[in-house]
């Protein structure tokens, strides 16, 4: 019996420190950081020669920094995406490609604190304030009759739905979404209360309820990072029009090389955002992005 109340011990000493190395560590899981690259900034402000700097104050002081590209016809600014990065993404990972695939609408994106050349440190508190901030200094930018389509991958996804939910936006897309991270990080620790532990549940479910914009989901069918299921189970609470689209042999990561992946976004931004919008001549050298 000693050597049973012993191991019993053990034991329980062995799941009290997993459950203290959980709730010690979850700030590194969900907001790992990333410093840009100074040469990959260079590189997109060459591929781009019209992208400006993109500075936002937050309302505790703190500047929140990324980037902005402007698209104009017959001398107008068009609508715009709103850009919220994946967890371990930061801002010239988004800016090196996507501005190519999107030329006929203006293209934004702020980093999270922490993440390229933004102070202060992530919380989801700060990280949804941030995001109205930017919102509102976009549509400063574009003039009151501004129009933006919110696009937000993986926990960005969270992001873009909170921003929807309490701004006029014309569309939102979510790529790889889930309908809470609690529940993403409960199914990978079936053995933990991960969400009595969350710090940062991001739980999607009651800005769903408050969205009646036009929603894409997009969807990687073998993601084992946010299962399907994840999305499957947002989707079922969401109130407005919805368009579901899987891509079937995509993860989580290369769900992006898919040749279907721009092609569904495009087709759906025509939807919001009008089809009139001609297809606008590369910027210099911008092919070269990839």
């Amino acid at each position: 019996m000693k050597y049973v109340a012993i191991a019993c011990i053990a034991a329980m000493l062995a799941y009290c420190g997993y459950l203290t190395l959980l709730y010690v560590g979850q700030d590194g899981m969900v907001f790992p950081g990333r410093v840009a690259n100074p040469a990959r900034v260079e590189e997109i402000r060459h591929y781009y020669p019209r992208l400006e700097p993109f500075a936002v104050t937050a309302a505790d002081g703190a500047t929140l920094r990324g980037y902005y590209l402007p698209r104009e016809r017959d001398g107008r600014l068009q609508p715009a995406v709103l850009y919220f990065s994946g967890n371990a993404e930061e801002q010239t990972g988004f800016f090196l490609w996507s501005p190519n695939e999107l030329r006929a609408y203006t293209v934004a994106g702020v980093d999270y604190r922490g993440y390229g050349g933004s102070d202060g440190k992530p919380s989801e508190a700060a990280v949804k304030a941030d995001a109205l901030a930017v919102y509102d200094a976009l549509l400063a930018k574009l003039g009151p009759d501004g129009r933006i389509v919110v696009m937000g991958r993986s926990l960005g996804s969270g992001v873009a739905a909170y921003v929807a939910a309490n701004r006029p936006v014309a569309g939102i897309i979510l790529i790889t979404p889930y309908d809470s991270l609690a529940a993403v990080g409960q199914a990978a620790h079936r053995f933990a209360p991960v969400r009595l532990l969350m710090k940062h549940p991001f739980d999607v479910a009651p800005d769903a309820a408050r969205i009646t914009a036009p929603a894409l989901f997009l969807v990687a069918g073998d993601d084992h990072l946010i299962p399907p299921a994840r999305a499957e189970a947002l989707a079922g609470l969401w109130p407005g029009p919805k368009t579901y689209e899987v891509i079937a042999a995509a993860t989580h990561n290369n769900i992006l090389d898919s040749p279907r992946y721009w092609q569904i976004i495009r087709e759906f931004l025509k939807g919001c955002l009008g089809s009139s919008l001609p297809a606008a001549a590369p910027e210099a050298a911008s092919g070269a992005a990839s």
